[in-house]
């Protein structure tokens, strides 16, 4: 069962209860009339609001539940009619559902202790504002506090992995020690990581009865709160500190996105993950770096006290900048909008585990961030400099898919090689995709395409296939005909295979389809994956 109408599937909070109308007669004599900014969000501007222009989401939409769309450039869905009504639909549906919900009150399932599901409003605002508090500490019954015990272990055993499907676990460094720490003590992080778990169950075992709905609600309302308080702060500060609170923040908000993905959302992850690049784009480098740390120690050698926390958060930063580099990179084939963190300095240095963390080696990551880079124009804006640039990295990146090929017949290659690979062929369909539009007679774009099936169909055993939809969706939605019942198969192997409506594989299955049908029609259309994403309004997080 998909979260289709989740009242809070983005970055917010409830806004206050609807307001009683006071009588015209208390209205004070002269009401002030303050003119309308031209510079709102594009929400408010379709709505005829009045936006108080916040950042990173205005009040106006923040408050009423409904997704804030921003104030970049003149979204192109604006110059449709039809696309613009559907927009103004959803938003009046949400506005509606979230006035239903706060003029209700909270959902009480029958049957149930109402006792056990109260949290008073200290309470709620202590688990927010105040110090981080151990596990356990806000439940108000033994009854919830077996209940989170259970959400927290489903989530290290199954949810973290259906995540982070190649991460490699390493006993000698406490395999995941580090990440149950920060559950222990990090409310934020906790209430996101039992919101995936809740989500997890309602949609698995088609457990959505109304206690399990008010229950996810309670979570993701939680974690959203714990999430706006830490932007409320300096920006500059959170991301000047190294510490628990910055990683506390990536990781909350990189739960959040995981929940936008694995639910199917389309647009909300793309509001979250403004608020992490618009921080982490901040960070002072080197960041993983403590004075203290002493890298000739042995993993648990009695050097001192503290020094296996110092190592273990040492490592949890590493794991968070790197999966957020992961999501923003990846994110530009759904929102055109290229890299602003610095990914070339933290990809060159020793201190990112890309292949440890997300299966992929780093140089392959580094060239799909310059491809981003090339294809919005930034870097290489003459032809004549973008066609030899292209040149480089299209021999990097087949000399660097022969590498991994040899790499990948000794018996215990980590899995990472032919990940690696598959991003690797991925990256050729991009490369190919931007040659075509400057210099199409040397494009090659179904010849990268059948590179990708190549390497598609040497998969291992036993090796999912669901965290490389990046490529998958790249290469099959410009497939020719003949090369399109490839894709087809393998996605349709993947959805019956994978958790039930969990992730974003329906999506891709969608767009390629789409895709396909459009070139179908019409065969001399240059007709593209974001092309596919504007018209069936579905902007999937390709991860």
């Amino acid at each position: 069962m998909q979260l289709a109408n989740f009242p809070h599937s983005r970055l917010q909070i409830e806004g206050p209860p609807p307001v009683t109308p006071t009588p015209r007669t208390m209205l004070p004599a002269k009401v002030p009339v303050r003119s309308r900014s031209k510079r709102g969000c594009w929400t408010c501007r379709i709505r005829h609001r009045k936006c108080d222009e916040g950042h990173p989401f205005c009040k106006e939409c923040d408050n009423r539940s409904i997704h804030c769309h921003g104030y970049g450039p003149r979204p192109t869905w604006l110059d449709n009619e039809e696309q613009v009504r559907a927009e103004l639909s959803l938003v009046k549906k949400a506005v509606k559902q979230n006035a239903r919900l706060l003029s209700k009150g909270p959902i009480r399932p029958v049957g149930i202790d109402p006792q056990l599901r109260t949290i008073s409003a200290k309470q709620q605002q202590d688990a927010v504002t105040g110090p981080e508090q151990a596990l356990w500490a806000s439940c108000p019954s033994q009854e919830m506090r077996f209940r989170e015990a259970e959400l927290i272990m489903l989530y290290l055993d199954y949810i973290f992995f259906i995540q982070y499907p190649y991460y490699t676990d390493k006993a000698e460094l406490g395999g995941r020690g580090w990440l149950f720490w920060l559950l222990m003590n990090n409310r934020p992080l906790r209430q996101a990581s039992l919101t995936l778990a809740a989500l997890y169950q309602r949609t698995k075992f088609a457990r959505g009865t109304e206690y399990m709905e008010a229950e996810l609600i309670e979570y993701h309302t939680t974690a959203l709160s714990a999430m706006r308080h830490a932007l409320s702060g300096n920006e500059g500060d959170l991301a000047l500190d190294v510490g628990e609170r910055l990683i506390t923040f990536i990781s909350s908000g990189c739960c959040l996105i995981s929940f936008e993905v694995l639910q199917g959302g389309s647009r909300g992850w793309q509001t979250h993950l403004d608020a992490l690049t618009t921080v982490a784009s901040k960070i002072r480098l080197p960041p993983f770096e403590d004075s203290d740390d002493d890298e000739s120690t042995p993993p648990y050698a009695p050097s001192g006290p503290g020094s296996s926390l110092r190592r273990g958060m040492k490592y949890a930063r590493r794991f968070e900048i790197t999966k957020l580099l992961w999501f923003e990179i990846l994110s530009t084939a759904s929102s055109g909008i290229p890299p602003r963190m610095p990914y070339r300095q933290w990809l060159d240095s020793e201190e990112i585990l890309m292949a440890d963390f997300v299966g992929c080696q780093n140089w392959v990551m580094r060239l799909i961030g310059d491809l981003s880079m090339i294809g919005a124009g930034i870097d290489f804006p003459g032809l004549d400099e973008r066609r030899a640039s292209l040149a480089n990295i299209e021999k990097m990146l087949r000399d660097g898919i022969e590498e991994l090929r040899v790499q990948s017949r000794h018996p215990n290659a980590p899995v990472s090689c032919y990940i690696s690979r598959v991003f690797a062929a991925g990256a050729l369909v991009h490369l190919h995709l931007i040659l075509s539009t400057t210099h199409p007679a040397e494009a090659d774009i179904h010849g990268a395409v059948a590179a990708v099936i190549k390497e598609l169909e040497q998969a291992p055993e036993k090796v999912s296939l669901r965290g490389v939809v990046w490529t998958i969706c790249l290469a099959g939605s410009m497939a020719r005909p003949d090369q399109q019942p490839f894709f087809e198969r393998l996605m349709t192997r993947i959805l019956s295979t994978a958790e039930t409506n969990f992730g974003n594989c329906e999506s891709v299955q969608r767009i390629l389809r789409h895709c396909w049908t459009k070139r179908h029609e019409d065969p001399l259309a240059e007709w593209t994956l974001r092309d596919a994403m504007a018209e069936i309004g579905d902007y999937p997080l390709l991860v």
